[in-house]
């Protein structure tokens, strides 16, 4: 894994001018940038033996429904790296798609790229992060609505009266981490507020 100030990443976009202008948004999170590329998911996993990015972005706009969920799946099994989806699609389907992959990030490109570095740097330590301006476009199934330990973690540090900074803190996490698995709690549970949150949560048995 690369350290703080540097990374390597693979950028599957169709479009060059794309693939080289992620390579300048990243300059501004990380000194050292090792830029791989690819035009699609097929080209990058046809090359997997050669290619060994701590991350990769991609935009899988060109795939059909229900096609994105396999490839983005393949895509981080082959490589045995992260994947950070970085589209112009911000569409329930394709987000739904791509949560259910397993993806750490989901950012739109007309998004600050402030927000893509947050992503990265969250898919690097091992959390994820979703465009905040998406969250309310989260689709869920009901097989989905389960919380992992770690949102329960949460959830039950927000019933004992914790604030997100202080979460962060005890956790070791960013601020905008601990928003965004708040956010995929609320989604999980159709819940509007926190407050809602820690009560379903209470209710079912989820927390004390």
């Amino acid at each position: 894994m690369s350290e703080s100030n540097s990374l390597s990443c693979l950028v599957v976009d169709e479009h060059p001018v794309v693939r080289q202008g992620v390579g300048a948004l990243l300059k501004e999170g990380f000194e050292e940038i090792e830029l791989l590329q690819a035009p699609t998911a097929e080209a990058a996993i046809d090359n997997a033996n050669g290619l060994a990015p701590d991350v990769i972005l991609i935009d899988p706009r060109t795939k059909a429904p229900g096609e994105t969920e396999a490839t983005l799946t393949e895509l981080a099994q082959r490589l045995g790296s992260p994947v950070v989806v970085y589209t112009a699609d911000g569409g329930a389907r394709q987000l739904s798609d791509a949560l259910k992959a397993g993806v750490k990030g989901y950012v739109r490109k007309d998004s600050p790229p402030e927000d893509l570095i947050r992503a990265i740097r969250a898919a690097l330590a091992g959390d994820f992060y979703i465009d905040p301006a998406l969250s309310s476009t989260i689709v869920l199934e009901e097989g989905e609505r389960t919380l992992t330990a770690r949102q329960r973690q949460i959830l039950q540090m927000l019933a004992n009266g914790m604030q997100t900074d202080a979460v962060a803190r005890d956790l070791g996490l960013s601020t905008e981490t601990v928003r965004t698995h708040t956010k995929r709690i609320l989604a999980k549970l159709d819940a509007d507020t926190r407050t809602q949150a820690v009560a379903i949560g209470i209710r079912n048995g989820m927390i004390e």
